[in-house]
């Protein structure tokens, strides 16, 4: 069976490639009443049927993505409607059938109903656990020392200072008050085989947190130092600030992850931020997303690092940011892959256990003249991938090309920058094997 699929394009080219008017006057694809089609054209149109919340593109214009598009090819009103030949797929879902509704109430019969005008179906999807893996339980290291019982390093991988301080973002601090009475996972010790930390707890009124050995008490200060990495005022000059540091805050207040704990980090730009099924896409391993759209390496390096990365002692951070250095800062490839490592040498100095990796630049339907400078950007992440055994590079994008080795326009938005609900299922899966083959 062979049609021409037009496939996975967000809803706004749908609506002006069918004239804004599918002309179905629904999910059904009842006639227009009083409408005479004559010889014009109508669609059937199939819905990957995957909503989305509304989204602000790095030029600040909205964008509501509810439902890509899966296929469309041209019908016959009165005729059957044949389905696509290959059906959707969706990490850890199962497509079941196509439906006149969003909802899937009501599947579309296609051995006796008929076209009775453009129609629009939508994908109904089943949850699967197909897939048995299971994420290996993650033990942290063990620091021994024998020339005495315990010694502290840190808290919340920020090392102490003189005078038994320690500098620490809100983040950090919105942890410790959320388990004061037992916020022994916070500290960082090294300690003689079988001494270990008794009791730790944080009085949030002195911003003491009180450690008992088995021979010993200690008191640490907790200092706030979250104004100091601001991000409006290291980088004042840079666009769109304001609405890095309401989600850098946004992320820091969010009750549901003070108990996240040895999980995988998803950091970076907007690919990373419009991300928003990647939960489910990484499941059954446990994953948060901290994704800020328009940000640049330096943003993560300088300031974002610490206070949404560091204070959640993730197991492993993926990294996808670079874009905005080379395509809205005009750095060239080679400044882009200096400053990326740059951020891997301090994430790994600041959470030494820690797996990282790093997703290459994808290529971009809409930037083949910055195409060198991801390449260059590309070449020296993975250089540093070779000289450094606790970076993987993953080359996520390699799905989203054509054979001819350009990138497909369907797993794209139309901006030519932002991937589709598609872009993302293959994109998403790349991570995720990565992830796993490192998990064992």
């Amino acid at each position: 069976m062979k049609k021409k699929l037009l496939m996975f394009l967000p809803i706004l080219t749908l609506l002006a490639s069918c004239g804004g008017d599918p002309g179905g006057g629904g999910g059904g694809g009842e006639p227009v009443p009083g409408r005479d089609y004559g010889d014009e054209k109508v669609y059937a149109l199939f819905m990957y049927n995957i909503p989305r919340e509304t989204s602000e593109s790095p030029n600040g214009m909205e964008e509501k993505v509810e439902n890509t598009l899966f296929a469309k090819y041209e019908i016959t009103v009165g005729e059957l409607i044949t389905p696509p030949g290959i059906s959707p797929q969706r990490n850890n879902y199962e497509f079941a059938c196509w439906c006149k509704d969003k909802e899937g109430y009501e599947p579309w019969v296609f051995e006796t109903e008929r076209a009775e005008g453009s129609t629009i179906l939508y994908a109904k999807w089943t949850v699967t656990h197909e897939d048995d893996y299971e994420e290996p339980e993650y033990i942290p290291p063990e620091r021994i020392i024998e020339d005495m019982d315990y010694r502290v390093t840190g808290i919340l991988n920020k090392e102490l200072k003189e005078g038994m301080e320690v500098d620490l973002t809100t983040a950090g601090i919105n942890r410790l008050k959320k388990h004061a009475d037992d916020c022994r996972f916070a500290v960082n010790y090294e300690h003689k085989v079988g001494v270990e930390l008794t009791s730790a707890t944080f009085n949030d009124v002195t911003k003491v947190i009180h450690l008992v050995f088995p021979s010993g008490e200690l008191d640490i200060h907790v200092n706030d130092i979250t104004e100091s990495l601001n991000i409006k005022k290291l980088f004042p000059s840079q666009a769109y600030i304001d609405g890095y540091e309401a989600k850098a805050k946004n992320y820091e207040s969010r009750e549901f992850e003070l108990d996240e704990n040895h999980h995988i980090a998803l950091m970076g730009s907007s690919s990373m931020e419009n991300w928003d099924t990647s939960t489910e896409d990484m499941a059954p391993i446990k994953t948060f997303n901290h994704g800020i759209g328009g940000t640049t390496v330096e943003n993560w390096t300088d300031a974002l690092l610490e206070r949404l990365v560091v204070p959640y002692s993730p197991k492993a951070v993926v990294y996808y940011v670079g874009v905005n250095n080379i395509i809205n800062q005009n750095d060239n490839g080679t400044v882009c892959g200096n400053k990326l490592n740059a951020l891997f040498d301090k994430t790994h100095a600041m959470l030494p256990d820690a797996k990282i990796f790093y997703i290459l630049i994808n290529k971009l339907p809409y930037y083949p003249h910055c195409q060198d400078d991801f390449d260059i950007a590309n070449q020296m992440a993975r250089d540093y991938e070779s000289a450094h055994e606790y970076l993987t590079c993953i080359d996520a994008g390699q799905d989203l090309l054509k054979e001819n080795g350009l990138p497909h326009w369907a797993y794209f938005r139309t901006d030519g920058l932002h991937m589709s609900r598609y872009g993302y299922v293959l994109w998403g899966a790349r991570v995720k094997k990565a992830i796993i083959d490192w998990l064992g």
